[in-house]
């Protein structure tokens, strides 16, 4: 059964460990148990968005991938890099069992673990998550949200701001995979997120 209160119950252990022994310990059983809801929530979304999915579900597996993202939070706090990119990695896995149509939800998720992978020298994995950032937004043609004459709302400004990101990190890990309209895009995101004042 689906249980995020419990999810949250055991990653607040890590965040408010003692000492590092501790929050060790309450990570590997938080974890365990993140993993096992994982495996439930996958069964339980029925294939979501292709199918219908029941609405305690969905926001069960919402709180669920929250709390993920806390986990990521708490075992980064404890300067636990390997185990922050297996967090980071677990939060995105659950969002896209439940919200793979948003891609405010996902960008952010991917684009973390990227990072997490990059600290820890897992260039060719950070690579790969962020080119599925850029790949993603190509196919859902979402460089229009740059013409539109209105303020950027939430959504898209996390949306352009993970694009920005994962674009700028290619320039510097691959620059010689980006096409030209790719680097066209990101000074175009960079002089749109951060204007010079």
């Amino acid at each position: 059964m689906l249980n995020s209160q419990e999810a949250q119950r055991l990653v607040d252990l890590v965040a408010h460990a003692q000492n590092h022994e501790a929050a060790i310990a309450a990570a590997e059983q938080a974890f365990s148990f993140l993993v096992d809801q994982l495996h439930i929530l996958g069964e339980s979304a029925n294939g979501y968005p292709r199918n219908s999915i029941r609405a305690d579900v969905w926001m069960e597996g919402r709180s669920l991938t929250h709390a993920a993202d806390s986990f990521a939070d708490a075992v980064g706090q404890w300067n636990q890099k390997q185990g922050e990119e297996q967090a980071a990695r677990l939060a995105a896995t659950m969002a896209m069992q439940i919200m793979a149509h948003y891609p405010e939800e996902i960008f952010p998720r991917i684009l973390r673990h990227a990072k997490c992978c990059e600290s820890i020298g897992m260039k060719s994995e950070a690579i790969e998550n962020y080119h599925c950032i850029v790949a993603d937004f190509g196919l859902l043609n979402l460089e229009e949200i740059l013409d539109s004459p209105e303020p950027f709302i939430d959504s898209e400004t996390k949306i352009l701001t993970s694009m920005g990101e994962a674009l700028t990190a290619l320039q510097r890990l691959s620059p010689q995979e980006l096409a030209e309209t790719q680097l066209v895009l990101c000074e175009r995101l960079n002089a749109v997120l951060r204007p010079e004042v």
